[in-house]
C-alpha cells in the first residue's frame, strides 16, 4: 500500500501543496486531475522522491519512502516523467534496456531479452528497435520511455507505477492503449498513479479520481462521484454536460465549448464591430447563444435589459404608460399566459391565469392556484409590449432598466384583449425613457457585539407567522445571513449544497409537493406543486413541475444553504434557503402549506432524512 500522510510543500512561504492525504491499495489505478498549477506535478515529484515534502510523509509498503535505498526503490517503483529528454543517438532497444539496469546483478527468473520483446511489443515500438531516438516523433519517444519504465518492474507483480501525463504527446490509439496497459496491470496487483488532463480518459480507465485545486485535495472517489458538472467547473472553470453511457455505464463528459468574438480582443478588428447598432449586436449574440437569458446578454453587451428592448422601439417594441395597477388589473382578461420572474441566479416560470388581484398596502397580490405573485409595484417604472421571434409579451422594468417580470402569451391567451390593452395604454411619445444609474448599495452588517442576541432570540422564538421575519430583520438591523448565523439554537443550520440536492431529488421521487419562492427587488413568484423531474444542464439545476412550471437554479452561484425553522401559530415551519456570495437570497423552498394548516409531515421527514 502507498500512503500519503498530510504532506505539504512550500517555496518562499507559499504552499504549492497543502495537507494532502490519501492511500492507494494494490490493484488500484488512481488518476490525479486538476487545472494547470493545481499541484499535480509537484505531488508526483514527491511520490518520485524528487522533492521532499515540507510537512508530512509518504509510506510505501509500511516503510517510509525516504528509508529506501535507490536500488531498493528502483526494483519496486518505476516513474514515467512528463518530459524525457535524450540528447545522444541511443537506439530504441538501448533505451528500453536501460530499464533493466537494476536487474543486471539480481538473480531473476526472466531474461532481459524476453522483457525487451514483451514490453516493446505491447507499447508498439518493436519495429523501431534499431532506430535512433533522435529520429522519432514525440509520441513515439513517449512510447519508448513507457516500454523502458515497464521493463524496470516487469517481473515485480506488486510494483508501483507513477505516470506523469503519460499520453500528452500520443495520438488517440496509443492514448487508449497506454492507459489500458496500466489498467490491465492493476488487475494483476500493480498500483498505478497517473496524472492526466483528459478527464474522459480518467473516467474510462481509472478506479479512483483525486481532483486537486490550489494545492489542496478537493475530491477523492470513484469517477462517477467526482466528475460532476459542479466539480468540473470548480476545478477547471468549464461548463460541461456529464452523463452515464447506458451501454458501458461509464461517465462521459462533454465540454460546452467557448465562442469568442475576435473583435473583443483584437483592436484592429474592433472598429467595424463597434459601429454596429445595439440591436444588431443583440440579435447577433442572441442567435449565437440562443439559450442565454436576456439579462446575461445585456451584461455582456454592457447595457441593461431595458436598453436592449428600447432598441426595438418603433419596430417590435411598444412603450406603455407606466400605470401599473391599471395594467395589472387587466391581465386576468388575457386568459392563459406564462409568468416569468428571475434574478441573476434563478428563474421561475409558470403557465396559468392571473386571478384574484388585490392590494395590501404597497404590495399587489395575485393569489391563484397557478399564478401566485407578490408584486412591489412602486418599483415597476417601465412597461413594454414586445414581439420577438413570434412571441408576444408584456415586460416590466425598474428605474435602472433591470427586468422584474414578464408575461408571455400562449396558445390559450386572448390575443385581442392583449391588443386592446396595448392600444389603451400605448404611450404617445415612443422615445426611450431615461434610466437612472443608481447603484444598489450592499447593506453593511453590524458588528455582532452590537446586537442584543438574547432579545433577538426571544423575538425569533415568539414569531407567529413566517412573514414576521422581515420585520425582525428591520427591528434588529440585521442582514438575512447574519440573522441566520445568530439564530437561536436549532433555528438555522448551514447545510451542504449536496444535501439540498438530495432533499429535492427525494421530494421528486416520493411526490412531496414543495413551494419555491423566486424573488427580485420588484416581485416574488411562488411556484407550488409536485416535482416530476430534476436534472442538470451545465451549472443549472432544472426543476420541472407536474403542472408544467419550471424553476432553474445556477448551482455555481450558491454560496451557502441554510435549513431554517420559524415558529408560527400552526407550528414550526421549515425552509431551505439558498444565498449568493453577496448574501442575497437566491431561492427559498418550503413544503406546500396554507395558513391554518400545519406543515406537511412528509416534508419534515424528507428534511430529517437528507440533512442529518
Amino acid at each position: 500500500m502507498l500512503r500519503v500522510e498530510s504532506i505539504s510543500y512550500k517555496i518562499n512561504n507559499r504552499y504549492l501543496l497543502k495537507d494532502i492525504t490519501f492511500s492507494i491499495r494494490k490493484g488500484e489505478m488512481v488518476a490525479i486531475l486538476g487545472a494547470n498549477g493545481a499541484g499535480k506535478s509537484t505531488l508526483m515529484k514527491i511520490l518520485c522522491r524528487e522533492k521532499q515534502p515540507s510537512e508530512g510523509r509518504v509510506v510505501y509498503d509500511a516503510k517510509n519512502l525516504d528509508d529506501y535505498s535507490a536500488k531498493e526503490l528502483a526494483s519496486k517503483r518505476a516513474t514515467l516523467y512528463q518530459q524525457n529528454t535524450v540528447s545522444l543517438a541511443f537506439t530504441v532497444e538501448e533505451i528500453v534496456l536501460m530499464g533493466r539496469y537494476v536487474k543486471e546483478k539480481d538473480n531473476t527468473n526472466i531474461s532481459n531479452e524476453l522483457v525487451l520483446k514483451e514490453t516493446m511489443e505491447i507499447c508498439g515500438v518493436s519495429h523501431l528497435a534499431d532506430r535512433s531516438m533522435l529520429t522519432l516523433s514525440g509520441g513515439e519517444q513517449q512510447r519508448v520511455h513507457l516500454a523502458r519504465v515497464l521493463a524496470q518492474v516487469w517481473d515485480n507483480k506488486e510494483a508501483l507505477l507513477l505516470l506523469d501525463e503519460p499520453v500528452s504527446s500520443m495520438d488517440m490509439l496509443y492514448q487508449h492503449q497506454t492507459l489500458a496497459i496500466a489498467n490491465a496491470l492493476t488487475k494483476k496487483g500493480f498500483m498505478v498513479v497517473c496524472v492526466l488532463h483528459e478527464i474522459n480518459l480518467a473516467a474510462q480507465y481509472a478506479d479512483r479520481v483525486i481532483m486537486l485545486k490550489g494545492g489542496r485535495k478537493w475530491w477523492d472517489g470513484a469517477p462517477e462521484e467526482v466528475l460532476t458538472n459542479r466539480n468540473i467547473f470548480t476545478a477547471f472553470g468549464v461548463h460541461t454536460q456529464v452523463h452515464t453511457d447506458p451501454r458501458t455505464l461509464l461517465t462521459q463528459i462533454t465540454p460546452n465549448g467557448f465562442k469568442l468574438d475576435a473583435a473583443v480582443f483584437n483592436s484592429n478588428l474592433a472598429a467595424s464591430h463597434n459601429k454596429r447598432s445595439l440591436k444588431e449586436r443583440f440579435i447577433s449574440y442572441r442567435d449565437e447563444y440562443p439559450a442565454k437569458p436576456l439579462w446575461q446578454i445585456a451584461e455582456i453587451l454592457g447595457v441593461t435589459p431595458a436598453e436592449i428592448m428600447f432598441a426595438g422601439l418603433g419596430d417590435n417594441v411598444i412603450l406603455l404608460r407606466p400605470e401599473m395597477d391599471a395594467i395589472l388589473q387587466r391581465i386576468e382578461g388575457l386568459g392563459l399566459v406564462k409568468a416569468v420572474t428571475y434574478n441573476e441566479h434563478c428563474e421561475a416560470e409558470r403557465i396559468g391565469v392571473y386571478r384574484n388581484f388585490s392590494k395590501e398596502g404597497y404590495t399587489t397580490l395575485f393569489l391563484g392556484e397557478d399564478i401566485d405573485l407578490r408584486i412591489f409595484a412602486d418599483r415597476w417604472k417601465i412597461a413594454l409590449a414586445v414581439e420577438d421571434r413570434g412571441k408576444e409579451s408584456l415586460q416590466f422594468f425598474d428605474c435602472n432598466g433591470k427586468a422584474l417580470h414578464q408575461i408571455y402569451l400562449t396558445g390559450g391567451s386572448y390575443r385581442q384583449v392583449y391588443l386592446d390593452l396595448i392600444a389603451e395604454f400605448k404611450q404617445k411619445d415612443q422615445s426611450a425613457p431615461l434610466l437612472e444609474k443608481t447603484e444598489q448599495k450592499e447593506r453593511e452588517e453590524k458588528r455582532d457585539a452590537e446586537i442584543d442576541i438574547s432579545d433577538f432570540h426571544q423575538a425569533w422564538n415568539n414569531m407567529l407567522d413566517t412573514h414576521e421575519f422581515y420585520g425582525l430583520l428591520k427591528r434588529f438591523g440585521l442582514t438575512r445571513t447574519q440573522a441566520l448565523r445568530l439564530a437561536p439554537p436549532s433555528r438555522a443550520v448551514q447545510v451542504s449544497l449536496e444535501s439540498f440536492r438530495r432533499t429535492i431529488l427525494n421530494c421528486s421521487d416520493i411526490e412531496v409537493p414543495v413551494m419555491m419562492f423566486t424573488a427580485n427587488e420588484g416581485c416574488v413568484q411562488i411556484n407550488t406543486g409536485q416535482l416530476c423531474n430534476v436534472n442538470s444542464n451545465g451549472p443549472w439545476l432544472n426543476l420541472s413541475e407536474r403542472s408544467g412550471g419550471e424553476t432553474r437554479l445556477n448551482e455555481d452561484d450558491v454560496h451557502s444553504v441554510w435549513h431554517v425553522v420559524k415558529p408560527t401559530v400552526d407550528g414550526d415551519v421549515n425552509s431551505l434557503e439558498l444565498y449568493g456570495a453577496n448574501g442575497n437570497m437566491i431561492v427559498q423552498f418550503f413544503g406546500e402549506r396554507k395558513p391554518g394548516i400545519p406543515e406537511l409531515e412528509s416534508w419534515k421527514k424528507v428534511l430529517i432524512n437528507n440533512l442529518s
